[in-house]
């Protein structure tokens, strides 16, 4: 992590020395710094990977990252001393000289204190035997390795929950595809991959079907050498001796072992895309039905190995086969239940450690201790949960590692809207500012820790991208960790503790009493406030929540943590927002969504490095201040789009990508041919005034592909203009619309259509199933009035996810034939007077998923009785 915060101050001063205008003898002190830290950049990889062994290594890697928060903090503090000199009145322009030459020269004074200190480290590096990139193996990694080491001979007794899982490996295994295929475990460390693939390895229709088999234990450190020999010892009777030959001669002779026989070799906790290439060309297709079996915590490998096959993913216990296995573990000797610990969330090794530690207590009095304890127990054995769930936060490269510790700031289950985490990351500085967009690297980021399986998807969106997250309590707990070794951030919540002073970041938990307990942090750079209380939706925010954040309170934060780059408040009462706020000159994130906000002070103009502005859900702030022009690096900004207060120019703003949502005349006061970032743009109000030059403007966007439109006051005018819009993809429309464009007349690659309060008719289901490129289409409320519905033969050619939602005329819906053939998700929501389901969904052959919710029991008893034969195929019906 040190390498992170050295690779952040390095991008941090490029950053600086390209936007701020120093002097010249400043300039090279800073040029200087960023190469010394490049520099020691180098050797940092290696340093980490020992530091768990030896408390000195530790220490030098602490003083890098004290030595990078250090010119940080320097050169932070410097920007705000002169930023405070320009805004001082004309008769004191002469003190502010003397005070900018002197600013000027004791920075070049502490950047060469802090030169001085790098040299020292760097010099003490060879005394610590800290070598380059690549050199040396941590002998804690070593050892683990050598615990870990798997053998198809060692099968554990008490296995519970995997029976449909060996069923289903062992037919993908033997079927009769003569094809040769690689076959993938994945799964999150201690889920039991081993486990799964030692039980399908012996399985007897296993040793029937590949007459050669062959088991090896390959993990981070492998040798390809070492690999290829045990393979060869297990698959022959190699006349050779092994040890003396290289890596080609033992290829060749595994394939010349391997291409007389059906065989199945299996590579147990493979962690990179190099282990499977260094040996993949000593298994030949001879298309006799071969198979290669991997497990791994990595989807990637998986697919690198085999694209053809679909990586088989190992799932986390049910809360009934985690209490069976906990029993089997726990209850060796009697049957005297004290409860279960519920940290272990499914995961069987935690299970197994947790149950094997308690078969040995018996009282109530042991057992408590046993499960308060739970954190310490698994990081206690060399080879217990902690380690081996650690063997995969190791694996990450540093900017990952920085990603994964700010997830542990969130609250204990909490879903995690992915958005707000990719802005939340820009604003902390965890992605880089290069070529490609900074919310699309932050989104490969996040899905690189779930293909590594750290982070758990908690909701897909209809197009298969992440929409929440969440840790499993075990890895949170890794997280937090690791988190308080490296200082990364610390949370207040129930204890009240005085944080450390070396921590930049902080979450402060509703349960934490802020206001009795504040305290001062020159250094915090990151300030999240989390709500915690379970009763939230039934607190008054408006009289008497004890959470409210008074003006005083806010006043405090910006005279308190003056280098602030993240202040979120989301969720947490505060009416006010004063001028103080103008002093947090380096802030990126601003969070005030949902916090009955009803004055904001026009000083956030100051805030001119402010990426994220959220004020929305805040129906009682009526008047944004005529500043966010000023905002110059601003990328999204969200509102309520009220229609009241003056004026709101956001035409200057060329970096913004997200506008949702602003009033449709406030709108039409900007020139929206500037805004040429725009992506995501929701606007309401009164269409019917201007129609023309309205939609003209909205034409001018170039770059957008969201488009929210709501009405009000009036219906929509003709809505023909859209059609022009190239890039649009998703479009949302609400209120009333007379009649839809033609079907040519949509936006020509439109994929998704959501429709609310439209009012249509059967006539504009005749346009829409026509519509080329259609994936998605939500019919929200009131947004259909006719109480009969026909999709035409070879409607909607595309769609793939359909929802009805709340269409409470709707009675009866028909599919004609080949009508939505490639539909895979169908959703009814609180229709209450739908009768039935129609009889075309038998047809529906790509139906993978039926959610019926809120449906009156007459509907769901049809469908589980008398009309259960039109649904019978689809694998998943979920009745809520």
């Amino acid at each position: 992590m040190a390498e992170a915060a050295v690779s952040f101050v390095v991008e941090r001063t490029a950053g600086i020395l390209e936007e701020i205008d120093f002097h010249t003898d400043v300039r090279k002190h800073v040029e200087r710094l960023q190469e010394e830290l490049v520099r020691m950049r180098c050797f940092l990889k290696d340093a980490e990977a020992k530091q768990d062994d030896d408390d000195r290594v530790r220490n030098w890697v602490s003083d890098i990252r004290n030595v990078a928060y250090d010119a940080e903090d320097l050169i932070d503090t410097f920007l705000l001393r002169m930023e405070s000199l320009k805004k001082n009145h004309f008769f004191k322009r002469s003190a502010s000289v003397f005070k900018e030459w002197k600013h000027r020269s004791n920075i070049a004074n502490e950047l060469l204190h802090i030169q001085g200190r790098i040299v020292n480290i760097s010099a003490s590096r060879e005394t610590y035997g800290i070598r380059n990139i690549g050199e040396g193996i941590s002998t804690a990694r070593e050892r683990l390795r050598k615990l870990r080491r798997s053998s198809p001979r060692r099968e554990e007794k008490d296995i519970v929950g995997l029976d449909e899982d060996i069923d289903k490996l062992v037919k993908q295994l033997v079927k009769t595809d003569d094809q040769w295929h690689a076959i993938s475990i994945v799964g999150m460390g201690g889920i039991g991959k081993t486990t799964l693939a030692k039980k399908v390895y012996n399985h007897g229709d296993i040793e029937a079907r590949f007459p050669s088999r062959a088991w090896v234990y390959v993990s981070q450190e492998f040798s390809s050498k070492d690999l290829l020999e045990a393979i060869i010892k297990q698959v022959g009777s190699p006349r050779r001796k092994l040890e003396s030959l290289g890596e080609e001669e033992l290829e060749g002779i595994l394939f010349e072992h391997l291409r007389r026989k059906r065989y199945l070799v299996v590579l147990d906790d493979v962690w990179s895309i190099e282990a499977w290439n260094s040996i993949a060309k000593a298994f030949p297709d001879r298309s006799n039905g071969s198979r290669v079996m991997l497990t791994t915590r990595k989807n990637g490998i998986a697919l690198k190995a085999d694209a053809q096959s679909i990586p088989y993913h190992l799932h986390l216990l049910s809360e009934e086969d985690g209490w069976m296995l906990f029993c089997k573990k726990a209850f060796i000797h009697n049957n005297d239940s004290y409860g279960s610990p519920h940290k272990m969330c499914g995961l069987p090794l935690a299970i197994i450690v947790v149950g094997g530690l308690l078969s040995t207590k018996k009282n109530l009095g042991e057992w408590k201790r046993v499960l308060s304890n739970i954190h310490s127990l698994f990081g206690r054995e060399a080879d217990g949960v902690s380690a081996i769930l650690a063997l995969s936060y190791n694996d990450l490269p540093y900017y990952l590692k920085s990603c994964f510790l700010h997830l542990g700031q969130f609250p204990e289950d909490r879903l995690i809207p992915s958005h707000k985490l990719y802005r939340l990351w820009i604003a902390e500085g965890l992605i880089p500012q290069q070529g490609e967009r900074m919310e699309d690297v932050a989104e490969d980021y996040l899905n690189e820790l779930i293909e590594r399986n750290m982070v758990q998807v908690a909701k897909w969106s209809v197009n298969d991208r992440v929409k929440q997250c969440r840790l499993h309590d075990l890895l949170r707990d890794l997280s937090l960790s690791k988190a308080k070794a490296e200082s990364f951030h610390e949370i207040q919540g129930c204890q009240n503790l005085q944080p450390s002073a070396k921590s930049r970041r902080h979450a402060i938990y509703s349960t934490f009493q802020w206001p009795q307990c504040k305290y001062s942090d020159p250094q915090l750079r990151s300030l999240l406030f989390f709500r915690v209380d379970h009763n939230q939706s039934q607190v008054n925010y408006y009289i008497n929540d004890p959470y409210k954040m008074e003006v005083s309170d806010l006043d405090y934060i910006g005279k308190s943590f003056k280098l602030l780059r993240i202040l979120e408040l989301e969720g947490i009462p505060c009416s006010k927002v004063s001028s103080i706020i103008g002093v947090l000159i380096h802030l990126k994130y601003l969070g005030l969504k949902e916090t009955n906000l009803q004055e904001i002070s026009p000083s956030i103009s100051s805030l001119r490095n402010l990426q994220t502005l959220d004020v929305a859900a805040n129906l009682h702030l009526k008047i944004i201040p005529n500043v966010i022009w000023k905002l110059i690096k601003l990328r999204h900004l969200y509102m309520c789009g009220h229609k009241y207060g003056g004026p709101l120019r956001v035409d200057t703003l060329l970096h913004l990508q997200v506008l949702s949502e602003i009033n449709v005349e406030k709108w039409m006061q900007n020139n929206p041919a500037k805004l040429t970032s725009l992506r995501k743009l929701g606007i309401r109000g009164n269409f019917s005034f201007k129609a023309t030059e309205i939609f003209d403007s909205i034409l001018a966007l170039v770059q957008l592909q969201s488009l929210y439109l709501r009405a009000e006051d009036a219906d929509f005018p003709p809505l023909t203009q859209l059609s022009a819009l190239q890039n649009l993809i998703k479009l949302h429309i609400r209120g009333t619309v007379r009649q839809l464009p033609s079907s040519h007349e949509f936006p020509p690659n439109l994929t998704q259509l959501t429709l609310e309060h439209t009012h249509l008719k059967q006539d504009s289901v005749r346009v829409i199933e026509n519509l080329p490129r259609l994936l998605i289409l939500r019919l929200k409320a009131h947004s259909y009035d006719g109480q009969k519905m026909t999709i035409s033969v070879n409607g909607f050619p595309q769609l793939e996810f359909l929802e009805f939602h709340s269409l409470e005329c709707l009675e009866e819906l028909n599919l004609e034939e080949g009508a939505v053939l490639r539909l895979r998700s169908f959703r009814i929501i609180n229709c209450a007077n739908l009768k039935m389901l129609p009889e075309g969904m038998k047809s529906l052959g790509a139906l993978r998923e039926l959610d019926i919710e809120e449906m009156p029991k007459a509907f769901v008893d049809r469908v589980r009785g008398e009309d259960f034969y039109k649904v019978q195929h689809v694998p998943s019906i979920l009745f809520v």
